[in-house]
């Protein structure tokens, strides 16, 4: 600031010119009053920032140890893109490097407010310890600014917003109301983290998307020229997100290849070596990056010395030899900026040989192939093909294998139960799967409730007492090994039976010295879209104190009031693959198959309840087509307690692949009564 004596002093010699004292002090006092020259957000992040965790934790931000963070941050100090769309592989410094860093580059040196968009307020807490607070600490300079007390203190619980000692806020938002909504507020600079998340529609349906919702917080700003980034895992090519990126700059990485010189962007196709690998070790010994113009593979070193010398290229740009990028500037306000698994140097490509290798042997390969596409490639994952036709009951009730009824094939090696609650009747079923990966519905029943003597509660928890005894005895196999279930899912979703289910796989569990996370029996709850639905089922994207396992379209979360796991099941999902495995050909080791009727009409009610629901597809504007299931009959219990045994096997496998679960086998004489 400039004191009135250095005014008074300057406006008389400027008027005068008569005193050369003067006029050097007035000289003096104009050129240490203008502001200093605000750093690039390259420049402030290796000057400032200090990598926070992994393998550079505690070392000054480097955007030259990894490439395309060098040519993500030079773009954006060129300040010609007011929005910026950035994805790329999860655990590779995206969301550092993409929104982290940005959003602490206008805090820190700009010194304004920026607004964090997050899907749910639920997330404002986790982004603010996983992501934000590590960065700000670990920087002497940073973390000199944040409040000793209150919200952003050690220790203190962030909800809504942090307030810097520089007189920057960081503040927190979702979209509709809610203890983090978007009423009352506006903002230059919005930062969005996993922006594909937002593009549903606000809570009363009308609001737009919360997307859109939040952006509105910048239109007072408008004319002052606003900020956006968003930051995001891929979800499919019809998203919102994605299409940002392919309308905006569709920029890509060009590095030369160190055998023909051309300047090339190799991507998923160009991995090679790990298809013909006889196992894993040696997939990650074969595999290699190879040239996509002259097919010749590249060494390891070879691909961190060509990523060294990378360039972006703006959509209809081109390469010279020589490295100079060369066209018109795309005409768009959007950076569409996407790094790929090529320019990851967290991995090498034997590691990602190795990883494609295992997920080809997946069980589940419309999972794998979805995870490969967004978490490794940075890619939208296309769904397959789905055959939408009806499941006729009179083929289910005819796809009947040689097992008797209660038999477990020989080579089982997982086998679950799933119990759909009703007031009057309990429908449950057991699926096996067997060394093959064909899945065998070896038994399903009803249990009545005596409801009308004792109540809902206590005849809900009788009636699973007793299917409890009954699942006690096993099932046997044609040998005479008998098997227990290794899970057993109750459904837990109906309000009128929650806290029953609660009770009784506590006891039950109890009853067997089973501690939270090593339940046997488990209650759930499925995620779906339709009337009678709580919505659609939406994966946790790490663990976290509730959060401690996460599966195929499942997880479980700690639930303390009830003081046991919860299952939180995609409903949608596991109905479709029960139906495509009863539409699958008998002889496909994929196909779910059902034990040898009795008689010719044995099946018939099992069947019309497992066809009860069709798959429909509705087509949302900005996110594609979208499947859902509609009840065409009103009794689905069976449909629903298969999809619970279905996903119950896949949780079995995948705890016994982590060894934190047994099969329950016991052998017994083959002469010995059965209960199947």
């Amino acid at each position: 600031m400039i004191s009135l004596r250095k005014l008074w002093i300057g406006i008389l010699a400027t008027l005068t010119l008569s005193s050369h004292a003067a006029r050097d002090e007035w000289l003096w006092a104009i050129g240490h009053a203008r502001a200093p020259r605000l750093r690039s957000v390259r420049e402030w992040a290796e000057q400032e920032v200090v990598v926070p965790n992994g393998p550079y934790a505690d070392d000054p931000y480097d955007p030259n140890l990894i490439p395309w963070t060098r040519l993500y941050l030079d773009e954006l100090a060129t300040g010609r893109w007011p929005r910026v769309a950035g994805t790329g592989p999860t655990q590779a410094g995206k969301t550092l490097t993409i929104w982290v860093i940005p959003i602490l580059w206008h805090l820190m040196e700009i010194r304004e407010t920026v607004v964090a968009g997050l899907p749910t307020a639920l997330m404002a807490e986790d982004k603010w310890r996983e992501d934000l607070e590590p960065t700000v600490r670990a920087s002497p300079s940073m973390s000199a600014l944040l409040p000793r007390r209150g919200p952003g203190s050690k220790g203190g619980s962030v909800r809504e917003a942090v307030q810097f000692a520089n007189g920057a806020t960081l503040r927190f938002m979702t979209a509709g109301g809610g203890g983090a909504g978007v009423k009352g507020f506006t903002s230059r600079v919005l930062g969005v983290s996993e922006a594909v998340e937002m593009e549903t529609a606000g809570e009363t349906g009308i609001e737009g998307d919360k997307l859109s919702q939040l952006e509105g917080r910048l239109r007072a700003w408008t004319r002052f020229g606003t900020q956006v980034y968003l930051e995001s895992t891929l979800s499919i090519a019809e998203s919102r997100f994605w299409q940002e990126i392919q309308r905006g700059t569709r920029s890509r990485i060009a590095r030369p290849c160190p055998h023909c010189g051309n300047w090339v962007t190799p991507e998923r196709e160009h991995l090679v070596g790990w298809r013909d690998a006889a196992d894993e070790k040696q997939a990650k010994a074969i595999t290699a990056w190879s040239c996509p113009d002259c097919t010749q593979p590249w060494t390891e070193q070879q691909h961190r010395d060509a990523n060294a010398l990378s360039v972006l290229v703006h959509r209809g740009q081109t390469v010279t030899p020589s490295g100079r990028v060369e066209g018109p500037l795309p005409q768009t306000d959007t950076l569409g900026f996407r790094f790929s698994a090529v320019d990851n140097h967290f991995v090498t490509a034997g590691d990602l040989g190795r990883e494609l290798y295992l997920a080809a042997k997946e069980l589940d390969q419309d999972n794998a192939e979805k995870r490969i596409c967004q978490q490794v490639f940075a890619l939208p994952w296309i769904p397959p093909d789905v055959d939408l036709a009806p499941l006729d009951p009179e083929q289910v009730k005819r796809r009947t294998g040689t097992l008797k009824h209660g038999q477990v094939p020989t080579d089982c090696i997982a086998l679950g139960v799933g119990i759909d609650t009703g007031k009057r009747v309990l429908h449950w079923q057991a699926i096996a799967l067997s060394g093959s990966g064909r899945r065998h519905v070896i038994d399903y029943g009803e249990q009545p409730t005596r409801v009308k003597e004792l109540g809902a509660r206590a005849s809900l928890i009788e009636a699973l007492q007793q299917l409890a005894n009954y699942f006690d005895h096993g099932w046997p196999t044609p040998e005479g090994d008998r098997w227990l279930p290794g899970q057993v899912w109750i459904d837990s979703g109906y309000h009128e039976h929650t806290e029953a289910v609660y009770e009784f796989c506590r006891q039950a569990n109890g009853q067997l010295g089973l501690k939270p996370g090593q339940e046997l029996y488990r209650p759930a709850k499925g995620y779906g879209e339709g009337p009678e639905m709580p919505g659609r089922y939406t994966a946790p994207k790490r663990l976290s104190k509730e959060v401690r396992l996460l599966g195929t379209n499942y997880h479980l979360s700690y639930l303390a009031r009830a003081k046991q796991m919860l299952v939180h099941a995609d409903a949608d999902f596991w109905k479709s693959q029960l139906h495509d495995g009863l539409s699958t050909p008998d002889d496909d080791p994929k196909s779910i198959v059902l034990y040898e009727a009795p008689s010719p009409n044995h099946h018939d009610d099992y069947a019309a309840q497992i066809a009860a629901e069709e798959r429909e597809e509705q087509f949302l504007p900005g996110r594609g087509v979208r499947r859902r299931w509609v009840r065409k009959r009103r009794k689905n219990h069976q449909l629903d307690a298969g999809y619970n045994a279905l996903a119950a096997v896949d949780l079995i496998v995948l705890l016994a692949k982590r060894h934190e679960h047994k099969r329950r086998t016991w052998f017994a004489d083959q002469k010995e009564t059965t209960h199947g």
